[in-house]
């Protein structure tokens, strides 16, 4: 899971380790004069950037401190700002300057940028003035300004506002969103959005729909005469195949343009997996299938696919679905035949088998997909777009951009596309480390919740977070114990956890069921540690506060570009 949702989003979110500026009259930054070079000019040192400035005041070689931009010629002019006596810039001469002397969020603001020494100018710090103007929470406001000075992003209100949302997380739950948004579009017709919220109220049937679906192709290509005979038939039924097939050119149908794509997609996920020999005879045999598309080779291409999404499976097992979502398979929802039904049968009594963390993986990764969080990826990376734009993220701006739309509908559409976008913001790169930020609905039970999970790790060299050396929080209100926060760390693949909660006796209640715990991080190659349980009558919990999270830990590295 950290992999799939590390990519997504690397895609659609990295940034360029190093952030680029340009030099701006009356800008005032921190740099380190390295030589001087005569006539009143000096080579200096901006953050990773050196250049050849002319200084309108005396300096000395190897002196830091902090100047003004006078002009932006070839060379810049600079000169040395003056002092609080600390070696620090005279704030309170910036703020009345900026005319924003009175300000106590500015003056934090202000006060950071030089701690973190970064480029300050009065035009920054008036935008962060009008920002906080218009945040409630001045606090979480100036946090999130702070981190987005910290990025180097323009300080626009078309920014600010999606980050903010995303920050507040759990406060603002987005499952009360889109119920709201679900009952606004009851008289709309029939919206494919309206659809796509329906699938979120219940991920399981789709999930389980799905496998089955999969297991009656397995019945087609494997089964005796008898059960390929009644797969055929049943897949007939719910128009997954076409009506005039039949059982000798069935996979004439199959393969398609879409199949192809689907074939296509399948040895990418394949090649992406640590490479042996069974995964690499795998992919030669889908190789060899999609060049001979054509009646003698059609029945050799399904078997290959299957055999495929089988291997795909068994190392990988979050990503059978995707593959199958390739081929483009669609269900009917009124026709159920038996086949299809003792296939969803099984499919859900081996999930049962395999405890209820099965389906929960299974039923996340499927709520991931459907709200788009990967959309913008997937938007660069097809040449089908109407395929890309099958979630509810692109939907809801389809809504948005509709003439005609209600205001009260629009206006709880911009806010779930604000969250998407803010947590796609926050979880941008941040150098070598990186921070992932989701919320989304879950029905637990009989519960309908939100779950919040921020990952903060180092990445590895392909850019994905390393899911070795990661700390996992989540967020989440449950029925019977309400607020819980899971605290997760592993390093060296060996985790711990910490579980806050305000139930006295978690502890008791949970203790029967650590063994299976230590089992299934066992199965997964992760070695078990500790669980710790606090109530949070006695201990502050971890505080949700992404955009401060991130400062805290943040890579600076700055570049000056002239």
């Amino acid at each position: 899971m950290s992999s799939f949702i590390s990519g997504q989003y690397r895609q659609a979110n990295s940034l360029p380790p190093e952030r680029q500026f340009t030099l701006k009259a009356g800008q005032i930054l921190h740099g380190k004069v390295l030589k001087q070079l005569g006539h009143q000019q000096v080579e200096i040192q901006f953050g990773g950037r050196t250049l050849t400035a002319v200084t309108s005041g005396g300096i000395n070689e190897g002196e830091s401190r902090w100047f003004q931009v006078e002009s932006t010629g070839n060379p810049p002019v600079i000169k040395p700002v003056r002092s609080d006596g600390s070696g620090k810039p005279d704030m309170q001469q910036i703020l009345q300057n900026a005319g924003l002397a009175g300000n106590k969020e500015v003056r934090e603001l202000l006060s950071s940028m030089i701690r973190l020494q970064q480029p300050v100018t009065s035009e920054k710090l008036t935008e962060a003035a009008a920002l906080l103007n218009k945040s409630a929470d001045k606090a979480e406001g100036l946090s999130v300004i702070k981190w987005m000075v910290s990025r180097d992003l323009p300080l626009k209100d078309t920014l600010f506002q999606p980050i903010l949302s995303a920050n507040r997380g759990l406060a603002e739950p987005m499952n009360g969103l889109l119920q709201q948004l679900q009952s606004q579009l009851k008289t709309s017709g029939e919206l494919p959005l309206k659809q796509m919220l329906q699938t979120l109220q219940d991920p399981y049937s789709k999930v389980t729909q799905d496998l089955a679906i999969q297991k009656v192709f397995e019945r087609l290509t494997g089964g005796t005469a008898v059960e390929k005979n009644e797969a055929f038939n049943a897949l007939k039924q719910m128009q997954i195949l076409p009506k005039e097939a039949t059982l000798s050119n069935w996979s004439n149908g199959l393969i398609s343009g879409h199949t192809t794509k689907g074939i296509e997609q399948l040895i990418k996920s394949l090649a992406a997996l640590p490479q042996n020999q069974t995964v690499q005879q795998q992919i030669s045999e889908l190789q060899i299938a999609l060049k001979g598309l054509q009646p003698g080779a059609s029945q050799q291409a399904a078997e290959a696919v299957i055999k495929g999404q089988q291997l795909l499976s068994s190392i990988s097992p979050q990503s059978h679905l995707l593959s199958l979502q390739a081929l483009q398979i669609q269900q009917s929802n009124t026709v159920r035949p038996q086949v299809f039904m003792q296939a969803l049968g099984e499919v859900q009594q081996l999930i049962g088998q395999h405890t209820n963390s099965v389906s929960l993986q299974l039923m996340i990764k499927e709520i991931v997909q459907k709200m788009g969080s990967d959309f913008e990826a997937r938007l660069l990376n097809t040449t089908n777009p109407a395929s890309a734009a099958l979630n509810i993220k692109a939907q809801l701006q389809a809504l948005i951009d509709t003439a005609g739309t209600p205001l009260q509908t629009r206006d709880t559409a911009e806010q779930l596309i604000n969250r998407l976008n803010g947590m796609q913001l926050l979880s941008a790169d941040n150098g070598p480390q990186q921070q992932i930020l989701m919320q989304f609905p879950l029905q637990l039970g009989e519960t309908n919740t939100d779950v919040m999970m921020k990952m903060n790790g180092r990445k590895k060299s392909d850019g994905s977070l390393d899911p070795d050396h990661v700390r996992v929080l989540f967020y989440l209100t449950l029925g019977t114990l309400k607020e819980s926060i899971i605290d997760m760390n592993v390093q060296n693949r060996i985790v711990s956890l910490d579980i806050y909660n305000e139930h006295e006796h978690l502890e008791q209640i949970a203790k029967p069921f650590i063994p299976a715990l230590q089992t299934a991080l066992d199965q997964t190659g992760y070695t078990f540690s500790s669980v710790k349980f606090h109530s949070t009558k006695d201990v502050d919990p971890p505080i949700l506060n992404p955009a401060e999270d991130a400062l805290s830990s943040a890579y600076h590295k700055v570049d000056i570009k002239i």
